[in-house]
């Protein structure tokens, strides 16, 4: 079920709707005093060095700054969180570590923790923030990444969609498609993200259009908005015009 209800800056907070925010990766240097911990500094060991390592240090290092940034809108300047007093924490529900899994943002001072999403991808990170009580998922897509194109948008198709999916992709001109398969793919790892299960889960990816659709999406409780270069994001920024996303959030006691 799609909210019908655009979010307008100052409208979404932790205790009602998610915040959420984008960036570019490369803003991370202006943020030199944000350091990540050891946890993060050795998953970021994990990474090839170059664009891989310094995209996944960026971006949680963003993670943190846009996190405080959003928290801090309504807060007295004497309340005010700095992105060092943040923590991001991951623990997966199937195997207890805490090298992967959902996110969460630990607040200090046994202030508890707010469900937390992000995504990167072509320069460009976005982060979600959402009371502990909901599921969250928010991701974003390049519709001008060559993996939506022609020929290799076909291959896309083969795996990531189902036989309505492609069917109703076939019905559209080329440009369209093209944007309806950055659309759906962002949709698809939303779904993911907030059930928990990931793209890999036993179900396989969410179908998002016709028959067997992911049970998030029909539940009354779901609620999705649409990011695009129309959307100002919690702090009042717009997305790139070829940079289309999803946020998805539903209360967590869905199935």
């Amino acid at each position: 079920m799609r909210s019908e209800k655009h979010s307008a800056v100052g409208l979404i907070t932790p205790g009602t709707e998610p915040c959420w925010s984008a960036t570019r990766l490369s803003d991370a240097a202006l943020y030199p005093e944000v350091l990540l911990n050891s946890i993060e500094q050795q998953r970021a060991r994990s990474y090839h060095e170059g664009t891989p390592r310094q995209n996944f240090s960026n971006g949680r290092i963003l993670v943190k700054v846009l996190a405080a940034k959003m928290l801090n809108r309504d807060r007295e300047p004497s309340t005010k969180l700095s992105p060092a007093d943040l923590t991001i924490e991951q623990l997966c529900p199937g195997c207890a570590s805490t090298r992967h899994g959902n996110p969460r943002l630990r607040l200090p001072d046994r202030g508890g923790s707010l469900t937390l999403s992000y995504a990167r991808t072509g320069g460009w990170l976005v982060v979600a923030v959402s009371r502990a009580e909901q599921l969250l998922g928010i991701d974003v897509a390049d519709a001008a990444d060559p993996a939506f194109a022609p020929g290799s948008g076909e291959l896309l198709d083969d795996y990531a969609f189902s036989p309505q999916e492609r069917a109703h992709l076939q019905r559209m001109n080329l440009p369209q498609r093209i944007h309806q398969r950055a659309s759906w793919w962002s949709l698809k790892e939303a779904v993911a993200k907030a059930s928990g299960v990931g793209l890999a889960g036993e179900d396989g990816i969410p179908i998002v259009e016709g028959d067997g659709k992911h049970v998030l999406l029909s539940s009354p409780g779901t609620r999705i908005l649409a990011l695009n270069s129309h959307t100002p994001d919690s702090l009042g920024h717009l997305l790139p015009d070829t940079l289309v996303g999803t946020l998805l959030w539903a209360p967590r006691s869905t199935k």
